[in-house]
């Protein structure tokens, strides 16, 4: 059997291959277009850490918390509408250059562990998403109170019984001493309305 092709499929083939090329390019090209944009954004919204800080310091954004909640993104939007940029609400290179080149982010330390920070998140918001604020709520999958601890986290920041036999002042000082060891990270569905 012959493996050369009959003359009148060779067109069909460069046509084929032409396609092909054409379709690759596009897609190099985007991928290649995507990557650039991306590595243009330095922060967004959901991040965490001392940039944010150092962010918020700049925009006057208070409490600092280090949250880039919705806040954080209306400070943004507001500083880009003053500098005649888009208005995304995502932290791109020339805000960032801004905020890197102000006193305020040389200033800028890793945020703060110390009771001032966390005393001033919005607990009560936490509680009413977790609980509907109810102190003595019980969850059948075994968690309890304002903040639904289960008792092995509980007795981690020092408590004893059940978290839903103890005081809501209790249960919050202690949903504070996790916060500061653990973040925002043993609440991953409602952690996000102690930025509210």
């Amino acid at each position: 059997m012959s493996s050369v092709l009959p003359s009148r499929s060779r067109p069909l083939l460069t046509v084929l291959l032409l396609v092909v090329t054409a379709v690759v390019t596009v897609l190099g090209t985007t991928t290649s277009a995507s990557a650039a944009g991306s590595s243009y954004i330095v922060l967004r919204p959901g991040y965490h850490g001392p940039r944010v800080v150092a962010l918020q310091r700049y925009l006057g954004v208070r409490p600092a918390t280090g949250y880039f909640g919705p806040h954080t993104r209306a400070a943004v939007i507001r500083w880009q509408a003053a500098h005649h940029r888009h208005r995304t609400g995502l932290v791109g290179k020339l805000l960032w250059s801004r905020v890197q080149g102000s006193t305020a982010a040389r200033r800028a330390p890793a945020p703060s562990r110390s009771g001032d920070r966390v005393t001033n998140l919005n607990w009560h918001a936490l509680a009413r998403c977790e609980s509907s604020n109810n102190p003595r709520a019980v969850n059948p999958a075994g968690y309890y109170g304002l903040y639904q601890f289960s008792p092995a986290t509980w007795r981690s920041v020092g408590g004893s019984g059940l978290p839903s036999n103890a005081s809501s002042s209790e249960q919050t000082m202690r949903a504070q001493i996790l916060f500061r060891r653990s973040g925002s990270s043993p609440w991953p569905v409602c952690g996000r309305h102690l930025f509210d």
